[in-house]
């Protein structure tokens, strides 16, 4: 089931997934908006949310790649590829937006284990998502964690759980190129 963000209900617990945190800090007026609300209902403690250290570091990754080729204009790897050293220089970028993320009080970071990981090829298996989205799943059943924050459409062949997505009907396309990178 797929219901708009600002539907959860107080009290509730909840899995967010990279795409969140990344309209949070980065994306359009209205998505970051909704994102705010929602975040901010978790750092005043009215839900419960989780996510866990993979997340961060997808988080990372593609704040990281945006800034590169904000700044290049081009392909971040290949930039990365020929200059190390912007990995560093961009680094305090990544530990702002980084802070703000931890910041949000309520927001609990699990860590990823090796059940998780062993777990995660079932749900590959099972539910056809590439092994990042597998490894989510996992993280989310060990809590027993059924309601997921997340943009991400292909997690609507899990029938186990509910997503919440800060998306209209219809904006997937407007939004495309802005959850991807490089």
């Amino acid at each position: 089931m797929v219901k708009h963000l600002s539907r959860i209900s107080q009290g509730g617990t909840v899995f967010l997934d990279t795409n969140i945190l990344h309209f949070y800090l980065r994306g359009p007026e209205d998505l970051r908006k909704d994102c705010t609300l929602f975040l901010e209902r978790i750092d005043e403690k009215g839900i419960t949310g989780f996510t866990s250290s993979l997340v961060l570091d997808e988080l990372m990754y593609k704040i990281l790649l945006k800034k590169i080729e904000e700044k290049y204009r081009r392909n971040p790897l290949d930039v990365i590829q020929k200059s190390f050293e912007e990995i560093g220089v961009q680094s305090i970028e990544v530990r702002k937006a980084l802070n703000i993320i931890l910041g949000i009080e309520g927001l609990n970071i699990l860590s990823v284990t090796r059940a998780h990981i062993e777990e995660s090829v079932d749900f590959m298996q099972k539910y056809s998502v590439l092994p990042r989205d597998a490894i989510h799943l996992s993280v989310m059943k060990s809590i027993e964690c059924t309601d997921l924050a997340s943009a991400d459409s292909d997690f609507d062949r899990v029938l186990t759980i509910n997503r919440w997505t800060p998306l209209r009907q219809g904006e997937l396309e407007r939004i495309q190129g802005i959850n991807r990178c490089a």
